[in-house]
């Protein structure tokens, strides 16, 4: 060979040695600490901070990184597809080929410096790393096929070998080279791209056809996986600032055949002791608690942390709503006094381990068919939320289930979100940092201990999950280290009241009715036997106890307020809430932000443009601020409970989603508004007088509020302002006025103000819209539409799911913000406690109200108007029978918008009707207002029976509170995977029969709610 060839070819080799040998050394250093050191786990943050967290995990003295150090250990007997040579040739082979491959890296110096501040683990650099730090090659060099060959050994696709690689190809080689197992890493290149950025392998916004320059930080990142797949001890995984999904699921969704020995998620059901004996039968409540975790945890190859949900929905609901829907009567009696009974606590006369309890397992426990719930067209399967926390079961964490008191399964009985409820979802959290027994069963005393926790908690949970997490959240139990309510209820008071007015049709309106929905003991019919009498008795009580002060706050209220024990919180909390949910309306996160700055605690809030839901779901997943929402969680999740140092505590304190560019967040470190904006009616007329009459007016019920958005009417007296800049409302609004009941008898003089956003031209934005059929049915539709089938990353053998973004639509107006105040209450503000009295309004007195829209974060665009309109009653939610009219002082009528911009004060003018023709001639303002009365609207000539036939229209078109769960069910319906073989077929009988079995056993009629 021709001497200038062979030196052309060994100088390059000759000049890198000197590099790569220092690599070498280095990494045999950072092997060596890492097998000494007596941390159990290596945790990498590579996100928001470039230091590496070094933290134990178990509580004993093993090194369980060892497995990671060793690098030849013994692969399980049950690996499949790996490499085509062990790891000890891999790594060799990549020793002695690296010598003659140039290095696409930072140089080694620059690796040296980062791992000096942690030298137990190496860190591959950060995408977010000042570009002026490293040390770029020259000149700028593609890796090959041949080059990372070179580390991992031959690659899975040969025909890359003397190709430049993308970054796509060298992803997918780099992770089938760590993985065991194919299944390990995902189904298409979308999930090797996903996996890759979730390791901190690739940056969020790599090109994926983009050549590859930094192969050995690629490389580095691989390697840890690899290690990780094939440690002695299996042990979650911390790489960028969050868990990796390393463990392998296997699924509870069998009717029969489950196995421990098969499994390698562990399921079992234990039985937590309580505090209380809430059905009265001597007896603390045990109440059944379903666990999931991975078997690693079990073996004791580490202490997993708890993602725990506290939701009464999951093990089965009624779909009923009063006693009589049970075949019970309301009678009786009870005292509620009782519930605090406190029996002696059980004594354990023996125990088992969770191994034990484990292999004993019959998934019938968790996966069963509700007869109730289930169509014709669906068979519905409770534990409803059996596969909603996947994710993380895969990324290491456990997960734990309650239904608490009432529930199938359990012992009590439901009380609607009281201090008995929240105590005994407390008791789970105390079974799991061991201060408390659970049993194996309900009978043999058996007790058993959570041997695999390591004692910290996170709550999270949607709606009534959401209300039991900030319940729990603010007893101050040890071991909850940190709370995610989502949608969630702060102060039950303001679910079904607002300053004094209900906002809930019967029997909606009542706290029994929830309670009778998810009564799930009635699913087992020996059980419901013993109870129902007694049961009956204390709904009984309970209607009594809330009927008495109509709809005004009380003891029974204040014991359902949990912001009045805002001093005891102790944990930081993520908020999560939809600025479109009209169940839990978003009064209920500012109540949330407002008791955490009371205690002190860190917290953050998400506001997303759902309605009732999260931003993602077992169903489908959504983006926050462009990276997926379980990312968050994940990154806040590893922190809190795990300890990993990656500075998700420090996002924003605020983050929300924009109401007309969904695509686009916007970020706040306060939620307090810098600017306000005020806004003043004016009128021609000193006043002007609104009837509660929806059913006889011109107008009508259903065109109410597009009425409202142009003109003024006999139902609503309408207001409106220019808009010369865009203008973003941040916070609640508080809505001042003289007002008096000019006529009308009763107790419930509701008034319903709002504020719209209204253009002549049609304008995007995200929202809840109303549309009625040809039958004059209301259907409510909140957009969203789909980016990808496949779109949402979930890791390890999980399917991805499919990925959409909360869809805009174009219309002429939308309401921002809404607010409810009986005339009935002059003295209620915004604090839930200050709706304790009532007057009676019938004197004809002017008063002086505040009614406070709801809070909301809505960016009003240049060129459209902000309306006020004030209204009788909301049909949306009620109907009151009894006619009253409402007398305002136009001239009183005041708002104090918060805005994040400076705003000129705004004169809100008064839109006449178009039947008002003598407004327009009218002095601008009128010297005796008294004089000048606003004209008379002729009303609908209707007679009783048309009358009573309106009214039922209202009645029937009422906003569903449980229409979110029937939401679920038609995902659930259309996304439902092929039952396994073990009950596929025979279910369709098996359904039929349990169902007319339960039916018959309770005598249940069929009633006129509609159905699913």
């Amino acid at each position: 060979m021709d001497k200038k060839k062979i030196v052309a070819l060994v100088l390059p080799g000759l000049l890198l040695a000197p590099t790569l040998l220092a690599h070498q050394v280095l990494a045999d250093e950072m092997q060596s600490a890492s097998s000494q050191t007596s941390s159990s786990l290596q945790l990498q943050s590579g996100e928001e901070k470039q230091d590496t967290a070094v933290l134990t995990v178990t509580e004993t003295a093993q090194t369980a990184a060892q497995g990671t150090a060793q690098e030849g250990a013994a692969q399980s007997d049950s690996q499949v597809g790996s490499v085509s040579f062990s790891e000890g040739q891999g790594r060799a082979a990549a020793e002695q080929q690296a010598a003659s491959q140039p290095v696409f890296e930072a140089a080694a110096a620059d690796l040296g410096s980062q791992s000096a501040k942690h030298p137990a683990e190496p860190q591959p650099e950060s995408p977010s790393a000042d570009p002026s730090a490293r040390v770029s090659p020259a000149p700028q060099l593609h890796a090959t096929g041949a080059d990372l060959a070179a580390y991992t050994g031959p690659l899975s696709d040969s025909s890359l070998s003397g190709q430049e690689l993308t970054v796509q190809d060298a992803v997918t080689e780099l992770l089938k080279w760590a993985a065991l197992h194919p299944s390990q890493i995902g189904q298409t290149p979308s999930d090797y791209l996903s996996f890759a950025k979730s390791l901190g392998m690739i940056d969020e916004a790599a090109d994926p056809t983009a050549k590859v320059q930094d192969l050995q930080s690629m490389y580095t990142v691989a390697q840890r996986l690899h290690d990780a797949y094939r440690a002695e001890k299996k042990e979650p995984l911390f790489l960028n600032g969050r868990a990796q999904p390393i463990f392998p699921f296997t699924s509870g969704a069998m009717t029969e055949g489950y196995s421990y020995e098969d499994s390698d998620i562990v399921r079992y059901i234990v039985y937590v002791e309580t505090d209380y004996d809430t059905d009265g039968d001597g007896k603390r409540d045990l109440i059944k608690t379903f666990v999931q975790v991975p078997k690693a945890a079990v073996n004791g190859d580490y202490k997993a942390a708890t993602i725990y949900e506290a939701s009464p929905y999951v093990t089965g609901t009624t779909e009923k709503q009063v006693l009589e829907d049970f075949g019970l009567q309301e009678g009786g009696s009870f005292n509620l006094d009782d519930l605090h009974s406190q029996p002696d606590k059980r004594v354990p006369v023996g125990s088992m381990t969770t191994i034990e309890a484990a292999k004993k397992s019959r998934s019938s426990d968790w996966y069963y068919i509700n007869p109730l719930e289930s169509t014709e067209s669906r068979t519905h399967y409770d534990y409803e939320n059996l596969n909603w926390y996947n994710y993380y079961l895969v990324r290491g964490y456990a997960v734990v289930t309650s239904s608490g008191n009432g529930s199938k399964g359990s012992d009590g009985f439901n009380t609607t979100g009281s201090d008995v409820e929240i105590a005994a979802y407390r008791s789970v959290i105390e079974w799991l940092n061991g201060q408390r027994t659970a049993y194996t069963d309900k009978t043999s005393n058996i007790a058993i201990k959570a041997d695999w926790s390591n004692g910290n908690v996170a709550m999270n949970g949607l709606s009534w999950a959401g209300t039991t997490t900030f319940g729990v959240g603010t007893t101050g139990v040890d071991g909850l280290k940190t709370i995610v309510p989502a949608a969630g209820i702060a102060s039950w008071y303001d679910y079904y009241n607002s300053q004094g007015t209900s906002i809930r049709y019967a029997p909606a309106d009542l706290l029994s009715w929830l309670s009778v929905y998810v009564s799930g003991r009635v699913l087992d019919q020996d059980d419901w036997d013993t109870i129902k009498e007694r049961y009956a008795a204390f709904v009984t009580e309970l209607n009594k106890e809330q009927r008495k002060d109509g709809s005004n706050y009380s003891d029974l209220w204040a014991n359902r307020d949990y912001t009045l024990n805002a001093e005891q919180i102790k944990v930081p909390a993520l908020i999560v809430h939809g600025l479109n949910d009209h169940n839990v309306r978003t009064k209920h996160f500012e109540l949330m932000q407002q008791a955490m700055e009371k205690s002190g605690q860190t917290y953050k809030l998400l506001l997303h443009q759902g309605n009732h839901t999260e931003p993602a779901t077992a169903r489908f997943g959504t983006n926050v601020n462009g990276r997926p929402f379980d990312d968050l969680l994940n990154r806040w999740y590893s922190h809190y409970l795990y300890g990993l140092d990656n500075g998700v505590e420090t996002i924003p304190t605020v983050q929300v989603q924009n109401n007309y560019d969904p695509t686009k967040w916007t970020e706040y470190e306060s939620w307090k508004a810098p600017h306000q904006l005020d806004g003043q009616a004016y009128s021609k007329r000193e006043e002007v007088t609104i009837s509660s009459d929806l059913i006889a007016s011109p107008v009508g019920w259903r065109d109410r509020d597009s009425s409202a958005s142009r003109q003024s009417s006999d139902i609503t007296a309408a207001y409106a302002a220019d808009v010369e800049e865009d203008v973003t409302i941040k916070g609640n609004i508080p809505l001042r006025f003289r007002a008096r009941l000019n006529k009308g008898s009763g107790k419930d003089f509701q008034i319903n103000a709002f504020l719209m956003d209204v253009s002549e031209e049609d304008y995007p934005v995200v929202a809840e819209i109303d549309s009625f059929d040809q039958d004059g049915n209301r259907n409510t539709n909140l957009a969203m539409d789909q980016l990808s089938q496949a779109g949402y990353w979930m890791g390890s053998n999980l399917t991805s799911i499919p990925e959409y973004i909360f869809g805009a639509r174009n219309v002429k107006y939308n309401i921002i913000a809404s607010g409810w105040i009986n005339l009935a209450n002059p003295e209620a503000g915004y604090d839930s406690a200050s709706s304790r009295s009532s007057i009676d309004p019938t004197d004809g007195r002017f008063r002086d109200y505040t009614v406070y829209l709801q809070p909301n974060v809505y960016t009003v665009k240049k060129g459209h108007k902000l309306v006020l309109a004030l209204n009788a009653y909301d049909p949306t939610n009620v109907y009151i029978p009894d006619i009253y009219e409402i007398t305002f002082k136009n001239d009183s009528v005041r708002l104090t918008i918060p805005t994040v911009e400076y705003s000129k004060a705004l004169r809100f003018n008064y839109l006449p009707n178009e039947q008002d023709s003598d407004y327009a001639g009218l002095p601008d303002r009128a010297v005796d207002g008294g004089a000048v009365t606003q004209p008379d609207i002729e009303d609908k000539d209707m007679d009783m029976d048309e009358r009573e036939r309106a009214a039922q229209e209202i009645k029937d078109n009422f906003a569903d509170p449980m229409s979110f769960r029937r939401q679920q069910k038609e995902w659930e319906e259309k996304s439902q995977e092929t039952l396994p073989d073990t009950g596929s077929k025979e279910n369709a009988g098996l359904l039929a029969a349990a169902g007319l079995s339960l039916l018959t056993a309770l005598g249940l009629k069929k009633t006129g709610k509609k159905e699913d």
